[in-house]
């Protein structure tokens, strides 16, 4: 399948309706919709497919919306093979280049993007296998563990499946054609995925238990702040971010002589902090910095302030921006010593 018979003003609007209407749907964005050129390579094997594409550079997203509209509880498999790639799915944002495998789940959303390598207008281009979810040998809570996380082409069984999956994109009638070589393939590609798998999770096991735990703050930590604006942060929704218990998240917190909410709480007050020290935000109403940083109760956050810093917030900017004040004079007056001299 290819866009060359569409129009290239057509074009983008053309793949984003068969990508809206795909049984994983998902919503396009791209710089490049005045022409968008696609090529499309789609190997059927039953209940797997491989399909291969090549287009300029784009964004795709999977919301919770296009979730409750129908999915098949798939696992894909991507195979970057030209250009930049970049994806975010529970609560991991990871980047990375050509001859890498991606594991992402249909079931839960996210984001990814690829992009031109450089100038020279060579299209993206990877390969993607879509399979069940319940074929593989793994309840999906150990699965989780491996979604959005670059694993090497390379080598080990990530190698094999690279290897697989080139074979089979480029000309899958080498190994017949007929239903039973297309299970044969179907149960191959399972079975190399499920390996693959395999071998990342028991090196994960291999990791002694405190060395999994401080993976996890991390991982735990590094979600919090990139969604520390939002005001539905918690505990619950943290830990249902990493499929934990909440009570094995705060065991994970006291670990380090710390409680989930007062971290939270002291992160955003050291940004709100930052935003009402500076000049260039002194136009910014104190709620709406605030707001800005998940603090939906001017008094709550008032009163959070004064116990963290021992001053209410429009005291603290005052006093600051009084600072910057007397500086930029001192300042100004040394330049016109400098220059009368």
């Amino acid at each position: 399948m290819s866009s060359d018979s569409v129009p290239p003003e057509e074009r983008f609007d053309w793949w984003y309706g068969l990508k809206s209407a795909s049984p994983i749907s998902t919503t396009l964005r791209s710089d490049f919709t005045e022409d968008f050129p696609v090529a499309v390579d789609h190997v059927d094997l039953g209940a797997v497919a491989l399909t291969t594409m090549a287009y300029p550079s784009a964004e795709v997203r999977r919301t919770a919306r296009h979730i409750r509209k129908g999915d098949p509880d798939s696992l894909q498999v991507s195979l970057t093979l030209q250009g930049l790639s970049g994806f975010e799915q529970a609560g991991r944002n990871v980047r990375f280049g050509a001859g890498n495998l991606l594991l992402y789940d249909s079931s839960s959303p996210f984001e990814g993007w690829m992009r031109r390598a450089d100038d020279s207008g060579a299209p993206t281009r990877s390969i993607v296998a879509t399979l069940p979810r319940h074929l593989l040998p793994f309840p999906p809570d150990r699965m989780h563990s491996l979604v959005a996380r670059p694993l090497s082409a390379r080598e080990g069984f990530g190698s094999l499946l690279a290897h697989f999956m080139r074979q089979v994109a480029d000309d899958a009638g080498q190994f017949g054609n007929t239903v039973a070589a297309a299970d044969r393939l179907a149960h191959t590609l399972v079975d190399l995925v499920g390996h693959l798998a395999g071998q990342h999770l028991d090196r994960e096991r291999e990791l002694p238990p405190e060395s999994r735990r401080r993976t996890l703050l991390l991982q735990v930590q590094s979600h919090v702040r990139r969604h520390l604006r939002d005001p539905g942060l918690s505990p619950d929704s943290i830990a249902a971010a990493h499929h934990i218990s909440t009570r094995y998240l705060h065991r994970l917190f006291q670990d380090q002589g710390l409680t989930v909410a007062a971290w939270i709480r002291r992160l955003r007050l050291e940004r709100c902090r930052r935003a009402l020290a500076s000049p260039e935000l002194a136009a910014l109403p104190v709620g709406a910095i605030a707001a800005r940083w998940g603090f939906t109760h001017p008094a709550v956050f008032t009163r959070a302030f004064r116990a963290a810093y021992g001053l209410t917030p429009s005291e603290l900017r005052a006093r600051t921006l009084a600072h910057h004040g007397s500086a930029l004079a001192v300042n100004g007056c040394a330049l016109d010593v400098n220059d009368a001299r």
